[in-house]
């Protein structure tokens, strides 16, 4: 991959230029006007189902509609693959990204046929693993992010996004940085590889209680050395450093909806400063 998507909108580009004082602040000033939220059984179950259901292998994602590569005739795939980079770039997907749901509810709104379709390319990043960002969010979930595991092959996914859905996924991970990794991916479709893709990588670090980055066991991976927790397991965890003694996921996913603005400065002191912040000599910061 060479150069970068062109990022033109002014409010997106500052944003993400923004040092770590300066979105500290921007997160106490977002937090700050959110209003309470209605809380239920629902709005529990999809923070801990977090990340969401999504195909095991290659798709197309056309609107509303999943094909599976594997459903496509074998010749129409070979040239849909061989089309692929024509005005499109090849996006990391670890997280939520890789499922049908979000992808359609981010991409849905755009007029044109092109914007609302995406292809997405199962397979293995190597040398890391995904864990949780150490910051619910404004759903409740504790969001994948990336942190190096040399040996580890992680299950993920490419997007091959077109400058829209590029500018909309930007816009979208407010608190990630934005970058290029020069790693190793795999793909499942045979001859497909990457070794250079657009990625997102959370602000706020790898939550690491007790001293040691742990995994998100909803994303399979080979040879991995880190321990691995489910989301309920996460936000358990969380829910106890951020409340107190006795707090479970319910309680932490409830004080995101009814008083975010309350929690912030509880997280910052408690699940933020057990976080590792992600470094890599394989990563390229955005140069904006």
């Amino acid at each position: 991959m060479t150069g970068w998507p062109a990022i033109t909108e002014p409010g997106l580009l500052e944003r993400l230029a923004l040092d770590d004082a300066g979105f500290d602040a921007f997160v106490v000033s977002l937090t700050a006007q959110l209003s309470a939220r209605e809380f239920g059984p629902d709005q529990l179950a999809h923070a801990v189902g977090y990340p969401w259901s999504r195909p095991a292998r290659s798709y197309r994602l056309r609107g509303s509609r999943v094909e599976l590569l594997d459903d496509i005739a074998p010749d129409e795939r070979a040239v849909l693959l061989s089309r692929l980079p024509e005005g499109r770039s090849p996006l990391l997907a670890f997280g939520s990204n890789a499922a049908p749901s979000a992808l359609e509810r981010k991409f849905a709104h755009f007029p044109g046929e092109e914007d609302r379709t995406v292809v997405v390319v199962a397979g293995h990043l190597h040398d890391f693993d995904v864990g949780a960002a150490a910051q619910p969010t404004v759903y409740g979930s504790l969001p994948a992010t990336l942190f190096p595991s040399p040996g580890t092959a992680v299950r993920a996914a490419i997007l091959w996004v077109t400058p829209a859905q590029f500018t909309q996924l930007a816009w979208s991970e407010i608190s990630y940085h934005l970058g290029r990794l020069s790693t190793p991916f795999r793909a499942d479709e045979p001859g497909l590889a990457f070794d250079d893709v657009l990625a997102f990588a959370s602000r706020f670090g790898a939550f690491s209680p007790e001293g040691r980055t742990v995994a998100l066991a909803a994303v399979p991976a080979r040879a991995r050395t880190a321990p691995a927790l489910t989301q309920q397991e996460l936000l358990d965890v969380a829910a106890v450093m951020a409340l107190g003694p006795g707090s479970r996921a319910e309680d932490l996913v409830r004080a995101v909806f009814e008083d975010m603005a309350g929690l912030t400065p509880k997280l910052a002191a408690t699940v933020r400063r057990a976080a590792v912040p992600f470094a890599s000599d394989r990563w390229t910061p955005f140069p904006g």
